[in-house]
């Protein structure tokens, strides 16, 4: 493990779904690097560092923790389908382990209930950093933030530089992505089978908040992404996950640097703390913005303003 990386999962299993929540923004700095725990109730347990004799006497902490992870305790096995969910940090970058019984291996992961909640968001919620708690303009007031929450969501990224994909008689979502977050890629993969089945046109807005994660590579690769038409946006999107980085054969628009300025003032305009962030109409014509995808995202898809 040479870097820990967001949580996204790699191994399947069941419980275990390739899934997770935001890249979150911010401004300036990244997230406060301290851990931290919020107010929980008496029954949830708080984040507990695990001490160095337990990681010693454990093979797979001993790994996680092998190059400078600080590890902590979250949740109780009995609510992990009997599995031990640790919380990995090192630096700015997180990851989630579940750890079996014998203590021998690791799975790095998000898990799902049978209803399709997910347990590992609740979790890691009440610890800083996590769950996406940096706004875009750090100076905004409360009356700013009154204000956002009266905007239009998905009337605000209409006006935005968006790629269009899938079929154009399909119901719209619009979905703000940084182009080399990883929940973001995540996000493209998880919706691709409802573009092919015809379901839903996806309406991307390239923004770039993770320059401070990925050494200032997000902001080209959102230019990029805008240098090119609305059809091909996702496509050019593509080759930026390939490469993980904007492409040095891209000719950029004189407007791709202005389009990207006015997709960040509408991502703050509607209270965007993180990508991928998602802007729908339901069937009653009534807008919706949620952070990360919906846990059900069939129901999610069935509800769609035809």
């Amino acid at each position: 493990m040479k870097r820990l990386a967001p949580a996204a999962a790699i191994v399947a299993m069941v419980g275990v779904a390739h899934a997770a929540p935001q890249c979150p923004s911010a401004q300036g700095s990244p997230p406060s690097q301290a851990v931290a725990t919020a107010q929980q109730g008496p029954t949830e347990p708080q984040a507990r560092p695990i001490p160095a004799s337990e990681i010693g006497a454990s093979p797979a902490l001993a790994r996680i923790a092998s190059n400078g992870a600080a590890l902590f305790d979250i949740g109780r096995p009995e609510d992990q389908h009997g599995l031990r969910a640790v919380y990995a940090r090192n630096g700015d970058h997180f990851r989630v382990f579940f750890i079996t019984a014998d203590n021998q291996a690791e799975i790095g992961g998000v898990m799902w209930d049978a209803a399709g909640h997910n347990i590992t968001r609740d979790e890691v919620a009440p610890i800083r950093g996590t769950i996406p708690t940096v706004v875009l303009d750090t100076s905004r007031s409360t009356a700013g933030d009154a204000g956002a929450s009266a905007v239009n969501p998905v009337g605000r990224l209409a006006a935005t530089s968006f790629g269009l994909y899938g079929r154009k008689d399909a119901p719209r979502v619009y979905v703000v992505v940084d182009p080399l977050c990883p929940f973001s890629i995540r996000a493209l993969q998880t919706l691709q089978p409802y573009v092919d089945a015809g379901r839903v046109q996806l309406a991307i807005v390239p923004i770039s908040i993770n320059d401070h994660e990925n050494d200032g590579t997000s902001t080209p690769a959102a230019t990029a992404m805008l240098s090119v038409s609305p059809d091909d946006m996702v496509s050019m999107w593509r080759r930026i996950i390939t490469l993980e980085h904007a492409p040095a054969d891209i000719s950029v628009s004189d407007g791709a640097a202005a389009a990207l300025k006015l997709n960040l003032a509408a991502a703050h305009a509607i209270g965007v703390r993180g990508t991928p962030t998602v802007v729908w109409s339901d069937r009653k014509g009534m807008p919706h913005e949620e952070a990360g995808l919906p846990d059900d995202m069939d129901g999610f898809i069935a509800g769609l303003a035809p």
